[in-house]
């Protein structure tokens, strides 16, 4: 099932290149860092596809715009929870 995170993720950031999220001119000065979490029991490899896709490019879109903003990552800091915690 890694693999199709791993293609997935590898997709969403060249898409999001070619779409000028990512200017082209500044790519070798952008570092990208993903955690994927695939469900123990995944059995679906285009789910796991489609899913981790829809994230990264959701998170660089989010990244590239600044968002969150310093001000709200600092209000909620104290509520952060883990689903498995």
């Amino acid at each position: 099932m890694f693999g199709p995170a791993q293609a997935a993720i590898a997709k969403a950031v060249m898409d999001s290149v070619e779409d000028g999220l990512i200017n082209k001119n500044e790519t070798e000065d952008v570092l990208i860092i993903v955690s994927v979490f695939i469900e123990w029991d995944a059995r679906d490899k285009e789910k796991v596809y489609e899913y981790n896709y829809e994230a990264t490019k959701l998170a660089i879109k989010r990244a590239m715009e600044g968002l969150p903003t310093v001000e709200e990552a600092l209000a909620k800091k104290n509520k952060a929870k883990h689903p498995f915690a």
